[in-house]
């Protein structure tokens, strides 16, 4: 494909064939389909976020490809620095496009006039489009082949340890808490999510994480907005576990056909010993592969608790895009200047 024509729109702003055209590479591609890349993950941050915009590249009068950002804030706006979708909140970052795609990413910039993207969460299959970052880090995916009692019988067969101390452990809340309940899709989800934003705020506060993302009012609206939507490739996924009806786990994540973004666990401290989490990914495992959930994927990081159910790893990247000559100089110099006065503030509250 050559000289494709690119335009930049506001997000609340795309035609309705553009956005079946957006739908139809999410769907019709693998590599594409990540909820945090569609038009539906879009409109509910553009409801929050003023700035969300979108390159749209065509070829041969149809849109082909479609680079969702958002510009920054403060330093980073006055610098013509812009970000992926939602900030902080974006689990993945990148073009969505038919495999062969390849743009010149640096006359991108200069033809949309954008100095810069600054950029997380990049997923390594980026790199099929020319599309690539620094810093790998590790992310940990569960593939489910079966049903859910396939996935834990293959699962015993490789860490016997791990399953029978987690049954140990769900035998025990039963016998010392009482019966349990499990709702893959919670049947009170405005209550319940209120409930598993205040116990995240708390966990943060438990580990000293006070500038996380749900301390702060669009995040936490970002949240409840998507709780409601519906979209095949964006559907806003609840779960709760609960003994005699109290909250012992919950997680709220977003589903993108058949993959499950595990994106905002947590559990009450009191069922702490019990270990509720993994209870808690146990009965998503199963009533999620009964719905058609094939990927469970866990986002960036490295953990025991990820590591427990977690049989691929894949990479995201993080970097700089940005324009040659002055105006890139200028995005990376803003870019620096709020880096260093981030690090300032963080090192001011503790």
């Amino acid at each position: 494909m050559t000289n494709p024509q690119l335009s930049v729109q506001r997000f609340i702003d795309l035609g309705e064939s553009e956005l079946q055209a957006w739908n139809r590479l999410v769907e019709e591609y693998p590599s594409n389909r990540r909820a945090f890349l569609s038009p539906a993950y879009c409109r509910a941050v553009a409801s929050h976020f003023p700035d969300v915009r979108v390159l749209v590249f065509r070829a041969a009068g149809q849109s082909v490809a479609f680079l969702p950002i958002q510009s920054g804030e403060g330093l980073l706006k006055l610098g013509g620095v812009h970000e992926p979708v939602g900030g902080v909140m974006a689990d993945y970052f990148g073009l969505v496009a038919k495999p062969g795609f390849s743009p010149q990413i640096a006359e991108v910039l200069k033809q949309s006039r954008i100095n810069a993207i600054a950029f997380t969460h990049l997923d390594e299959t980026q790199s099929a489009f020319g599309l690539t970052g620094e810093q790998p880090r590790i992310g940990l995916r569960t593939h489910i082949a079966g049903s859910g009692k396939d996935f834990w019988d293959s699962l015993r067969a490789i860490d016997k340890k791990l399953v029978n101390d987690t049954e140990r452990r769900e035998r025990k809340l039963l016998t010392e808490c009482g019966a349990l309940s499990f709702e893959l899709n919670s049947s009170n989800p405005e209550a319940d999510l209120e409930e598993l934003i205040q116990l995240k705020q708390s966990q943060y506060d438990r580990t000293g994480k006070r500038g996380a993302p749900l301390f702060e009012d669009r995040n936490m609206n970002l949240l409840r907005t998507l709780r409601g939507n519906m979209d095949p490739s964006c559907t806003g996924l609840l779960s709760i576990l609960r003994v005699n009806g109290e909250l012992v786990a919950a997680h709220f994540g977003l589903k993108c056909h058949e993959i499950l973004h595990f994106w905002f666990p947590v559990y009450a401290v009191r069922f702490h010993s019990y270990s509720p989490g993994r209870i808690l990914f146990k009965y998503v495992v199963h009533e999620g592969a009964a719905q058609g959930i094939r990927i469970i994927d866990r986002g960036e990081g490295d953990t025991p608790a990820k590591r427990d159910f977690a049989n691929e790893e894949h990479r995201y990247y993080r970097g700089v895009w940005s324009q040659s000559g002055v105006p890139g100089l200028f995005g990376r110099a803003a870019l620096s200047l709020s880096w260093r006065l981030e690090a300032y503030r963080n090192r001011a509250t503790t």
